[in-house]
């Protein structure tokens, strides 16, 4: 059996360092892009030989793509929920989401989800909820088979009751675990 890797990029937030424990747990192989490669070897120590901590700013197109190459699936779990300097929604949820999903069907991505928000829509007038509807446009068009995720608002005892569930919702079987 071949181990196919899967790329979290956000894996040290709040919502990618659960997604990325579910995912060891069920023994795949995951590659951590983040800003900080040293907070996800704080997380999850540096003894793990199918995990993999690479410094990656999803601004960066061409770091995008050679963090994508060669991974069968990828998870864009990146948020920002303060804008600051030029860290904002549109570049976050629109730009850098959008360029995730470019890079992941140029090289060869077989599997992508992207995490979204609940009730976006790119109508709204909420910045937010508008920036994270055009997000889901722009990654839709850039990779039509993407699996969108919506979360609510996220508090830990609801991930704590989320992550119980994860096996019932089957999270990793957008993954394609057959070889």
């Amino acid at each position: 059996m071949s181990i196919r890797v899967v790329t979290v990029f956000g894996g040290t937030g709040f919502l990618g360092r659960r997604v990325v424990r579910h995912l060891r747990e069920h023994e795949f192989s995951v590659r951590i892009a983040s800003r900080h490669p040293d907070r996800s070897r704080k997380l999850f120590g540096s003894d793990d030989p199918c995990l993999q901590s690479v410094e990656a700013d999803i601004r960066d197109e061409r770091r995008v793509a050679d963090v994508l190459a060669g991974t069968h699936a990828a998870v864009n779990a990146v948020s920002l929920y303060v804008e600051r300097g030029q860290e904002t929604f549109h570049s976050v949820h629109v730009e850098a989401a959008e360029r995730v999903a470019v890079q992941a069907h140029r090289v060869g991505v077989e599997r992508l989800a992207h995490v979204s928000g609940l009730g976006a829509d790119a109508a709204s007038p909420s910045l937010y909820i508008r920036k994270r509807g055009e997000g889901e446009l722009a990654v839709k068009a850039a990779f039509t088979d993407v699996i969108l995720f919506r979360p609510a608002v996220m508090k830990t005892k609801t991930l704590k009751r989320a992550s119980a569930r994860l096996d019932e919702a089957s999270f990793c079987a957008w993954v394609n675990v057959s070889v």
